[in-house]
């Protein structure tokens, strides 16, 4: 074991509650701020970076260095070669931020297979199926399904299709597979087989996902090539009665295709956290749309609140390494 100070270097400009953080866990390092003196690289053992990037130049300025943390997994800031070369640790702390999002994803999904908001209205409503009158429940004893809902789902083999498998898509494909969920997914660029065997995911193009898919998740990224890619053609492929979600972002729908297809039936529901405008204007034909589920963008926890998790999550690491 070296002996300390144990010498923490951020490169990134740190907001003062997470260098607190940091801090507070580490309480015998050392922690600097390194884009404001860089000469602490000298004696830098760890270095944190979340845009900053960790080139040539900084490791032969920090050439007592055990290990590089990246957080937000922006690992395309630093030079894995050059570290490894170096015998230099690489750490990436992923995002919570998008992990949230993939748990949103699935919460949307249960919600649907479960008809959540029709169960919930008649509930609200006071309907009592059959006339049944309230009674003390016991072990035994207890009104199921008291509303009269005709139908609600579980997820244990269903095929749930995944259109795009970035990290907030494959962090939703592991979910699903914890329900014993059949993943299939699409992207442009196939993922090897021992990627998809890791995941639990298999591949289809996107017209055979859409046929097979009981319900239809889309995690794909905007730009303007894939501005309404989910449209009547699409909404069309897709199995009658099933179900769609949308947590990517707004501009990859049609939702005025997505709205036609709900009220004919074509779809037996959806949900939405993402819009092509927002906030969602007043006069949007999706707030009249039936069967859809509406959250106002808040499938990721807040930046600031990702970031401290970040922070003492590469804290933890360091002090494990440090050991």
């Amino acid at each position: 074991m070296r002996p300390s100070p144990l010498v923490v270097a951020v490169l990134d400009e740190l907001p003062t509650q997470q260098l607190a953080v940091l801090r507070a866990q580490l309480p015998l390092a050392d922690v600097r701020q390194a884009r404001l003196d860089r000469t602490s690289l000298a004696s830098a053992r760890w270095i944190l970076t979340r845009a900053e990037p960790v080139d040539t130049a900084v490791l032969n300025a920090a050439m007592d260095l055990d290990g590089v943390i990246g957080l937000g997994a922006d690992t395309g800031t630093i030079d894995e070669l050059a570290c490894a070369a170096r015998r230099v640790k690489v750490y990436s702390i992923s995002s919570p931020a998008l992990e949230t999002v993939a748990e949103h994803t699935v919460m949307l999904i249960l919600m649907l297979f479960k008809r959540y908001q029709e169960a919930s209205r008649r509930l609200r409503d006071g309907l009592v199926a059959g006339n049944v009158q309230p009674a003390l429940t016991t072990q035994q004893a207890y009104a199921y399904n008291w509303v009269g809902l005709e139908r609600f789902e579980g997820l244990a083999g269903q095929t749930i299709g995944l259109v795009g498998l970035g990290v907030i898509g494959s962090r939703t494909a592991r979910l699903l597979r914890s329900f014993d969920v059949d993943v299939a997914y699409t992207k442009r660029t196939r993922l090897s087989a021992q990627q998809e065997l890791s995941i639990g995911v298999r591949f289809l193009a996107l017209p055979d996902l859409l046929a097979q898919s009981r319900c239809v998740s889309l995690h794909n990224r905007f730009t303007e090539e894939t501005d309404e890619m989910i449209g009547e053609r699409e909404f069309a492929l897709m199995r009658p009665g099933s179900f769609f979600v949308n947590t990517a972002r707004g501009r990859l729908v049609d939702e005025k295709a997505l709205s036609a297809a709900l009220e004919s039936g074509r779809l037996a529901g959806a949900a939405l956290d993402v819009f092509r405008y927002e906030p969602l204007p007043k006069d949007s034909p999706l707030l009249r749309a039936p069967n859809l589920i509406l959250t106002p963008h808040v499938g990721g926890i807040p930046l600031a609140e990702a970031q401290l998790i970040e922070v003492r999550e590469a804290a933890r690491v360091i002090e494990r390494e440090a050991a």
